[in-house]
């Protein structure tokens, strides 16, 4: 009875063999544990939440003032005025927990990478400019993919082309970078 041939292996590249290096480094699990900072996409959920909670609560507070303290006509304004503003905290209340609960839907993803490419893109608003950063990252699994980074300042220290080390993803997003030089 013959043995049935044993599935073909992937050959490991070297990169794959560089990024595997990585888990034996002494900084690789303290990495792993670390919790990046809050998200872009959650700030705004959040400032949309906030926003309406304050509507709402303003809104309350006109309905209030009209129903209490003005008289005739003036009740009816003040209360109208309450109405609208409440109904407008409803909305961004519920846009704003709709927003962080599709957010979170995307696990939050902890990989070996290297940068292996970067580029950048750079839009004017009125006021102001925001620059989105795409790092095409080579992962551990041997895939390459490209995620966005939203700019954070000149405080922040962008990667460079060849540096490894473990990103965190959520969706096509690179939320944070650790670097581990192997």
């Amino acid at each position: 009875m013959s043995e049935a041939p044993a599935a073909p292996t992937r050959k490991q590249s070297a990169l794959m063999r560089r990024l595997a290096k990585m888990k034996d480094h002494k900084d690789y699990p303290k990495a792993m544990e670390h919790v990046p900072p809050t998200e872009e996409g959650l700030e705004r959920a959040d400032s949309l939440r906030n926003r309406g909670l304050a509507e709402l609560i303003g809104g309350a507070a006109l309905i209030g003032l009209g129903l209490g303290v003005a008289g005739g006509l003036w009740t009816w304004v003040w209360a109208a005025l309450g109405a609208v503003a409440a109904v407008f905290g409803l909305k961004h209340l519920f846009a704003g927990m709709g927003a962080r609960s599709k957010h979170l839907s995307e696990p939050l993803g902890r990989v070996a990478a290297l940068v292996s490419d970067r580029r950048s893109q750079t839009e004017m608003g009125w006021l102001e400019g925001r620059t989105t950063y795409y790092f095409q990252l080579e992962l551990e699994d041997g895939s390459s993919k490209e995620f966005r980074y939203p700019g954070r300042g000149t405080q922040d220290d962008l990667l460079v082309k060849g540096i490894t080390g473990v990103a965190f993803v959520r969706g096509d997003t690179l939320i944070a970078w650790k670097t581990i030089k192997v």
